[in-house]
């Protein structure tokens, strides 16, 4: 734990370096949503394909709420692990969060 700290407050760890471990698996699922896009698309009416688009639409908003809700708690939790190292929290368990 020491060793971590130390490395971000000296610079040696950023806090905004990301592992980028599924890039070739999202490069592989956005290739298969196109192509289920283009099927639906060629089968579907007009109408209907409009509907499918705004199906699509409600689930990426919903998806993006989700995504955001579990930032904010991640970023929460990571906010009191820190002021509990920092302060030497011991006793306090947190059980509220």
């Amino acid at each position: 734990m020491k060793d971590i700290l130390h490395s971000l407050c000296n610079g040696h760890l950023p806090g905004w370096h990301r592992h980028r471990s599924g890039i070739e698996k999202t490069k592989s699922l956005t290739q298969k949503i196109e192509a289920e896009r283009l099927y639906f698309a060629s089968i579907l009416s007009d109408e209907d394909f409009k509907r499918f688009k705004k199906l699509d639409h409600l689930h990426g908003k919903r998806n993006a709420i989700k995504y955001m809700d579990t930032y904010i708690n991640a970023f929460k939790m990571g906010a009191m692990l820190m002021c509990a190292i920092f302060a030497g929290d011991e006793e306090n368990d947190y059980e509220e969060f």
